[in-house]
């Protein structure tokens, strides 16, 4: 199981997230592809520190070594910045909750994501994942009707949503709608009561889905702090403590702050 200890602050001299987001600002503002000599003088972190970091950056996209043994910022933030609308993306080097993100996908090493309402469906921001994960990723970030996946449920039980309105948006006329209806009540029912939504999503069958709300402030709706896995691998309850842990850290961040 993994470490279940309470998550650093990301202010924390020396925490490896802040190391991370400082290779990334050193990237972004460079005018070309930077050597390892040149990124340790500019980032300020030894070459020892660095094989390790730029190994776990470029895997996830986020950088890109190049022939000449140089690096330069990968094409993974700017895609997730294309997609618009919604809240502030959570993909941003001075977003507050990115650190949060990428100490969970250290933690779990499972497809890690931010997701939020929009209008009666789910959308993505922030995603975190593996190159084993891709695939199912890229499927994740495609938004889906709410009510399909743990997310969205989440979300919907959060913001006190009547289930039988929602089904009857999605399945008007079903036969099977007042059985689904009360499954879903008791469902929300269970999701407000525990804090977690976890399920297997109805358009992604080979994903599963575990999901904590989280208040990104004061005011607004709460969003949701996901991590998903393939259906075949280990139960994904196993992380939900690691998963609450990012969830009470970002809020006592933001408190902070905001």
């Amino acid at each position: 199981m993994d470490d279940e200890r309470d998550l650093p602050v990301p202010g924390t001299a020396g925490g490896p997230l802040r190391k991370a987001l400082a290779v990334l600002e050193v990237l972004a503002e460079a005018p070309g592809p930077l050597t390892l000599s040149e990124l340790s003088r500019l980032a300020d972190l030894p070459k020892s520190t660095l094989h390790r970091l730029m190994r776990v950056l470029t895997d996830n996209g986020l950088a890109v070594r190049k022939e000449s043994k140089s690096y330069e910022l990968g094409t993974y933030l700017s895609r997730l910045a294309a997609t618009g609308g919604g809240p502030p993306p959570a993909h941003g080097p001075d977003y507050p909750v990115t650190p949060f993100l990428l100490d969970l996908f250290r933690r779990t090493n499972r497809i890690v994501s931010l997701g939020t309402l929009a209008g009666t469906r789910v959308r993505h921001t922030g995603t975190l994942y593996g190159q084993e994960h891709a695939r199912l990723a890229m499927a994740l970030r495609q938004p889906v009707p709410a009510h399909t996946s743990a997310a969205g449920r989440l979300l919907l039980a959060m913001a006190g949503q009547n289930p039988a309105d929602v089904l009857a948006t999605t399945a008007p006329g079903s036969r099977a709608l007042p059985a689904r209806t009360d499954a879903m009540r008791r469902e929300f029912a269970r999701i407000r009561r525990t804090g977690l939504s976890y399920a297997r999503s109805e358009r992604i069958p080979e994903l599963v889905e575990l999901a904590a709300p989280v208040r990104l402030g004061r005011t607004g709706p709460p969003a949701a702090i996901v991590v998903a896995d393939t259906a075949t691998n280990r139960d994904l309850r196993s992380v939900a403590r690691t998963l609450l842990n990012t969830v009470d850290a970002i809020e006592r961040d933001l408190a902070a702050v905001c």
